[in-house]
């Protein structure tokens, strides 16, 4: 009878709540067995209870602070925070909050903690409740809305006002700069040069974040036309040309991360502004503020590290096909002799020690046979590996559709920026 077992489900519900005991036995007298047969021996009671309004409190984490003492100003005692790292170590170490990061703690009416949130990075988020005694954590990437936009620039002054004065951030442009960074001179870009973009860029909540992959790239000069395209394949994922060689080279085109202005060019004979005399200048000078960071051009180990006559500070560095860079007149050193490094790894500062009118890097580069050659020619030297013979239908497939949608975004305006009719 579904009517006794609404009955019955509404009483025990109330016996669970604390409500009131009854008497089930006196309920049931009247009853035949066979009428409750159908009875569970429990029975689950749908009731909804509002759960205590949680009050939140939001912070970005101040320069020269930490997580203890944020917590601290919150009103947790220092126990209470110690429990709190502690249980949460294994997941993510506290200790290590970022000053300009966000952190946010959630507490009941009561003023019980509820939980945490604390903003890792620009993907994820780390969050923190407290259940059954002890504080549990977990880390969660963020829910991005990613829309892919298509970009077309002619170049008036230099790339970065380009994509600037059309509300892009200098992210982007450093991104563009990292594709490129091994076939283009950014410095001897011309007015009149363009480029057109694919690239992806990540909302959250509908406030843009990030910008996530550029998709694909084409910059014409007046020579020539220049491909990259993101290609995934079970070795990994990089750029490559349309031929299916890769982008990346053995050597970054200048050892910086934005466009340095060159102050002395490669040559055979040129007048020193403090010696005055005529002497070979066998490196480029590129200036840049003190203490401007420098990038070591390629992967290698760093031969030398010191202070070396009139090239003031210096640091030389080894790398794999035999090659050596070299980096002068530098207002600090942040490698060691012996130390491997990574290409784009920081080595040093702009200065002006040693025999220098001002603030510069002269950037040098010996071949195999010791003979200083012109480091902008670098890009003469093969690439890294191309594309794999098994993957080539594959790669073929992604770059034709992409130099499909290439070649729709129009060129009869000196900008074009919309969303992709892909996507």
């Amino acid at each position: 009878m579904p009517f006794l077992r609404d009955r019955v489900a509404f009483l025990l519900c109330f016996s669970v709540l604390g409500l009131g005991l009854l008497s089930l036995s006196s309920f049931l007298s009247g009853a035949d067995v066979g009428d409750v047969t159908e009875l569970e021996a429990m029975v689950i009671c749908d009731l909804e209870v509002d759960e205590p309004p949680v009050e939140r409190v939001e912070r970005v984490i101040a320069a020269r602070s930490t997580f203890q003492q944020t917590l601290l100003d919150w009103g947790f005692t220092a126990g209470a925070i110690h429990l709190l790292v502690q249980d949460v170590k294994p997941v993510y170490d506290l200790s290590r909050v970022m000053a300009g990061h966000r952190l946010a703690i959630g507490r009941v009416s009561n003023g019980a903690f509820h939980d945490l949130e604390y903003h890792i990075d620009d993907e994820e988020y780390l969050l923190v409740r407290y259940d059954s005694g002890q504080y549990v954590a977990s880390r969660h990437p963020y829910d991005f809305q990613v829309e892919v936009e298509e970009f077309y620039g002619e170049v008036e002054s230099s790339l970065w006002d380009t994509l600037v004065s059309q509300g892009e951030l200098p992210q982007l442009v450093q991104a563009l700069h990292q594709i490129f960074q091994w076939d283009i001179d950014f410095t001897a870009i011309r007015p009149g040069d363009s480029f057109k973009l694919i690239f992806e860029k990540k909302y959250l909540d509908g406030e843009f974040v990030k910008y996530g992959e550029i998709l694909a790239v084409q910059f014409t000069s007046r020579t020539r036309a220049l491909y990259a395209f993101l290609f995934e394949s079970p070795q990994g994922v990089g750029y490559y040309h349309e031929n299916g060689g890769a982008v990346r080279k053995p050597f970054l085109k200048v050892p910086f991360d934005f466009d340095p202005r060159i102050t002395s060019g490669y040559s055979h004979s040129r007048f020193h502004p403090i010696l005055k005399v005529r002497r070979p200048h066998l490196g480029v000078d590129y200036g840049a503020p003190v203490g401007t960071p420098v990038l070591a051009s390629a992967d290698g180990a760093v031969i030398f590290a010191g202070r070396e006559g009139g090239f003031g500070n210096l640091v030389e560095i080894r790398h794999p096909n035999g090659y050596v860079t070299g980096y002068a007149h530098l207002s600090r050193i942040d490698v060691r002799s012996g130390q491997r490094v990574r290409q784009g790894e920081r080595i040093g500062g702009v200065g002006s020690t040693g025999l220098a009118t001002g603030p510069h890097l002269h950037y040098q580069v010996q071949d195999r046979s010791g003979r200083e050659i012109n480091p902008r020619e670098l890009t003469a030297l093969p690439s890294d590996e191309a594309v794999e013979k098994e993957d080539w239908n594959q790669f073929v497939s992604v770059r034709n559709e992409l130099i499909g949608r290439l070649a729709t975004i129009s060129e009869s305006e000196p900008f074009l920026n919309r969303i992709s009719q892909t996507d």
